[in-house]
């Protein structure tokens, strides 16, 4: 009986360092990231649904600026100088305007990529592992709000060295997943506001869609 409640012990200690450990990886990488003046990353994006056959793989681009932002998703590119939304369908080229207000939850706000764990997830701590001869610390995320979710887990894979994120896996709930791995992170450029305007004439014959009150 000693002898098991000593184990039960080891566990639950073990299993206390681990949270610990995940909560100020996250704080730290929170923390560096409120830092930063501005972000420009490239990544790649990866979809696998093996059920479907389905491997998919695009490049991407984003630029930060406070609350303004420059996406490039490849068929789509997404324009934000924090208070408009330009949403640029390249295929069908039309460009949707909307008022961020008016679209509240709906709107993407690449910010909260570098803190989604702060707010509607528990973390847990998988220790070290090296990904691509890079070494990293392997977090688990995992949603509070599940039914309102279309993924079970979040993984996270962040460069112990830089303390930045070098790799994301969502597991979705119907067995398609989203691999995202950043390819180059550059931080504190002097972006000109213009890079967060859309600009017409950039874009021949777009058909405008302004979906403004």
């Amino acid at each position: 009986m000693k002898k098991i409640s000593f184990l039960l012990l080891l566990m639950i200690a073990a299993l206390g360092t681990q949270a610990q450990d995940a909560d100020k990886i996250l704080n730290e990488l929170s923390a560096k990231a409120k830092k930063y003046q501005s972000i420009e990353a490239e990544y790649t994006s990866r979809m696998v649904d093996q059920m479907n056959g389905i491997d998919l793989s695009t490049k991407g681009s984003i630029k930060i600026k406070g609350e303004k932002y420059h996406l490039n998703l490849g068929d789509y590119t997404l324009i934000s100088d924090g208070s408009t939304l330009w949403t640029i369908q390249k295929e069908s080229n039309e460009c949707m305007i909307d008022d961020l207000a008016d679209m509240e939850d709906e709107a993407f706000k690449p910010s909260d990529m570098f803190t989604l764990w702060e707010q509607g997830f528990k973390n847990e701590y998988k220790g070290e592992i090296n990904v691509d001869g890079v070494d990293c610390y392997l977090i688990h995320l995992y949603p509070t709000d599940t039914e309102e979710r279309d993924f079970h887990t979040i993984k996270m894979y962040i460069d112990k060295n830089r303390m930045e994120l070098f790799k994301m896996e969502v597991k979705g709930r119907e067995g398609s997943d989203m691999i995202y791995k950043v390819k180059s992170f550059k931080t504190n450029s002097a972006l000109s506001d213009g890079v967060f305007q859309f600009k017409e004439s950039d874009y021949p014959g777009i058909e405008i869609i302004d979906n403004r009150f």
